[in-house]
């Protein structure tokens, strides 16, 4: 009888210790699973929602954002001006106290160079393209260019000095950055001063159909409509730099005048001729091309009619024959 009695309390301890064991195996089952699930081990009669794709986020480029002006207070301006001018010179400034004061914004901009170009053939400034609106040239390197370029290692050095002492940059609003005017008193009496300016020479062209004078920057006369051509005069006249016309005329209709073309290879200017329409150019049709002084190209259709340009004066005989004398006496 005692040994069913003992047995009892032993096997509910067994039983106790399995099932802690059954537990902590499933727990430790359940763990793994759940790492190792996927996707595809999901049974197709199960749907779940669908996981949105991600797109690739393309990159936008960086907008460059303008820089803000600094606003300060005048009087801020002013007082550091005064402080610099008393360590300076040794004086004593006092503050005016009878302006207003005002905010003042500022921006710092970078120097930048303005480049002009000027066709080489009508001597008209190029615009933003590289085609002259004159004579259709388009730019080339014989076109000048200003400011001139300097050759490398002639320039300005890169190694900037720093000035001595403190630099006073001058306020816009007192106009010291301005220059100050030349004037020279009034010989009229209470008359106001008389401002120093830059001569300028007046230029005026007349229609040569109907004799009134071009309104300024017009090519076009406001009478009869005639488009300004190279008859028509100019006062003050220079015939000596420009016997074909002026940059920016039309060609004439005279057709007594003799005409000159341009290479088409070189853009050399052959010697004139009789203008095709007219009787001399008619009688003698079978005459033979000139030749190009440059390339010896005989003159064909291809080469346009020379547009009116700067032409340079030929030397004085007596005078070149006279530097040459004076050259073949200096022989050593």
């Amino acid at each position: 009888m005692s040994t069913p009695a003992n047995d009892g309390p032993a096997e509910k301890k067994e039983k106790g210790v399995n099932k802690l064991l059954t537990r902590m195996k499933t727990v430790l089952k359940r763990g793994d699973g759940s790492k190792r699930l996927s996707f595809s081990g999901r049974s197709k009669s199960v749907s779940g929602p669908s996981e949105p794709i991600s797109e690739p986020v393309i990159a936008e480029p960086a907008v460059k954002v303008a820089e803000e002006p600094k606003k300060m207070m005048r009087s801020e301006i002013e007082a550091e001006r005064n402080k610099k001018l008393a360590e300076r010179f040794a004086i004593t400034i006092e503050p005016l106290s009878t302006k207003a004061d005002k905010e003042v914004q500022r921006i710092e901009k970078s120097v930048r160079m303005r480049i002009h170009r000027t066709c080489h053939k009508c001597q008209t400034t190029y615009g933003g393209s590289k085609t002259c609106v004159e004579c259709g040239h388009v730019r080339c390197t014989k076109c000048p260019r200003y400011p001139i370029k300097k050759p490398e290692g002639k320039g300005k050095s890169k190694d900037v000095v720093a000035p001595k002492g403190d630099i006073i940059e001058a306020e816009p609003w007192f106009g010291l950055t301005k220059d100050p005017p030349l004037t020279m008193p009034n010989p009229k009496p209470n008359g106001q001063p008389l401002v120093r300016k830059v001569p300028r020479q007046r230029v005026r062209r007349t229609c040569c159909k109907c004799e009134s004078l071009y309104v300024t920057g017009s090519k076009t006369c406001a009478s009869c409509s005639h488009a300004r051509c190279t008859d028509c005069p100019r006062d003050p006249a220079k015939k000596k730099k420009f016997p074909d016309g002026y940059p920016g005329d039309v060609y004439s209709d005279d057709t007594s005048k003799p005409v000159k073309y341009a290479c088409h290879r070189c853009s050399k200017v052959f010697p004139p001729i009789p203008h095709p329409d007219s009787e001399e150019g008619k009688s003698a049709p079978s005459a033979a091309p000139p030749e190009c002084v440059r390339c010896k190209h005989l003159m064909c259709e291809s080469c346009p009619r020379a547009a009116p340009a700067k032409v340079e004066p030929a030397p004085d005989p007596d005078v070149l024959a006279s530097v040459t004398a004076k050259l073949a006496a200096l022989n050593v």
